[in-house]
């Protein structure tokens, strides 16, 4: 399928692990503000610059015969900023034109509600959406989660129940996964062999705001893991350096990263991190990722310390 993307996105077909663009050194040339990978036809993921935003969040967009996913919106309303709504726009116009397709839908939906996967909401909605398609946007609330897809109520005894989720000749699974944030969630698509898992498991530093929730959510993504025969878990982030070392928050440029998927081995590795740690706040140290469990405030202090070093020298 070919495709033309808007001025400023850079589109690839590289694998899943390859290197990602990381930002530039201060002076440099800026690059492109949106990274498309092109898994496959169907399967694509995109990812925000640190030219635009330090978070450089990741964001999934799954093709079906019916409908498409998309998974989070990053970190920037301004379609003049990023172009995520038009270059979605695109992809979907290329797929429905090849496929003959009519009244498709884009469902827009959050891994979580925290405002880096959420500002874009904006380029899909409203009076003239940069998006030109019919989408629904799935509301951040946990009672708008929990009716889109058909979830008990939270207080339920079968709140580990995984519900299903067609796009048309390719049938997802959807759980809550509740422990970074109340409204997270994890989609599984047996057919690529893939978890999208947001913040809740990604190499990078994982914020929890509840300890107990969230072991109980890494028992049953590890079970899904198993139960599918995945092979890769793709989250919302990537903050740890290839040698297994932290970025600190708020810089512009990552000099090398962790690769983006990990193994149902890592997924392993950070449930037993999960049910090391105590439920007092403090980071509990792992890699290529970590657990930041209430506020550990010194602990933020000192990588913003460590940010703020690297904009005098000018390498972030």
């Amino acid at each position: 399928m070919t495709m033309s993307l808007p001025i400023g996105v850079f589109l690839d077909d590289e694998p899943l692990d390859a290197p990602w663009i990381r930002g530039c050194r201060r002076g440099a040339a800026p690059g492109p503000v949106l990274q498309v990978r092109r898994v496959d036809d169907a399967t694509f993921i995109l990812r925000e610059s640190m030219r635009a935003t330090w978070e450089a969040p990741f964001v999934y967009l799954l093709l079906g015969a019916r409908r498409a996913l998309l998974l989070d919106t990053g970190d920037v309303a301004e379609a003049e900023r990023m172009p995520l709504g038009a270059t979605v726009g695109s992809i979907v116009g290329d797929w429905v034109a090849a496929h003959r397709l009519s009244d498709y839908e884009l469902v827009v939906a959050h891994t979580h509600g925290h405002n880096d996967h959420t500002r874009g909401d904006a380029q899909f909605i409203g009076d003239s959406p940069a998006y030109p398609y019919r989408a629904t946007v799935v509301g951040t609330a946990v009672e708008k989660v929990r009716e889109f897809f058909g979830f008990d109520a939270p207080d339920s005894a079968t709140l580990d129940s995984v519900v299903p989720f067609d796009l048309g000749d390719r049938e997802l699974s959807v759980t809550r996964v509740p422990g970074h944030d109340v409204r997270s969630i994890a989609v599984i698509d047996p057919s690529r062999g893939l978890m999208f898992s947001g913040d809740t498991a990604y190499p990078g530093r994982l914020y929890v705001q509840d300890l107990t929730a969230l072991r109980d959510s890494l028992d049953r993504m590890l079970a899904l893991a198993h139960r599918h025969h995945l092979r890769s878990v793709l989250g919302g982030h990537i903050e740890y350096s290839a040698d297994g070392g932290e970025h600190p928050v708020g810089v512009r440029f990552h000099a090398d990263e962790q690769p983006l998927p990990l193994t149902v081995a890592q997924l392993q590795q950070l449930r037993d991190l999960a049910h090391r740690g105590s439920t007092v706040t403090g980071v509990v140290a792992g890699s290529p990722m970590s657990l930041w469990i209430g506020s550990c405030n010194g602990a933020k202090v000192k990588l913003a310390g460590a940010a703020a070093v690297r904009r005098l020298r000018g390498i972030g």
